[in-house]
């Protein structure tokens, strides 16, 4: 029997509970869901229509794995950020639109580190070289991004 309660105790405080908190826009719709699970938070966006629009996993003050985002089910592409290096005070991704025919390289983007999510998210500096694409996955223009002091500067390029 003593077993058994140890056992008990020991898988109930070893398993660790994810807690999901709900937050909604001032009209009553779900805006975005937390799913915290120690140090790690799943966020899961929502538009007006209460349909899921982004999904992105962060951990303490930075991004991981991908950002995700669900467009229109009418493009013929999906997107997402891929969080790849970090350094110092920034955290780093590329983007890739992601066509029937393969992924197509975007661009790379800079996010300041944050303990709120919502800082993080909203500190996106692009850097470097920018693809635009046709809808079928045809470069149609080239934007040169440079960062100094946490200000964007941009040029065209012509292909």
């Amino acid at each position: 029997m003593k077993y058994i309660i140890l056992c008990s105790l020991f898988i109930f405080f070893g398993c660790k509970k994810e807690v999901s908190q709900k937050i909604y826009y001032p009209n009553g719709k779900l805006n975005y869901v937390l799913n915290k699970k120690i140090d790690t938070t799943k966020i899961t966006f929502f538009d007006k229509n209460e349909k899921a629009v982004m999904n992105l996993n962060f951990y303490k003050d930075y991004f991981i794995g991908a950002i995700v985002y669900n467009k229109n089910p009418n493009l013929p592409f999906k997107d997402s950020i891929s969080i790849d290096s970090m350094k110092g005070s920034y955290f780093y991704g590329t983007e890739y639109i992601i066509f029937e025919r393969g992924a197509k390289l975007m661009g790379s983007y800079r996010y300041k580190r944050n303990s709120d999510f919502r800082k993080a998210l909203q500190s996106i500096q692009p850097f470097g070289i920018h693809n635009t694409f046709d809808m079928g996955g045809t470069i149609i223009g080239k934007t040169e991004y440079i960062i100094v002091n946490d200000t964007v500067y941009n040029t065209k390029i012509a292909l």
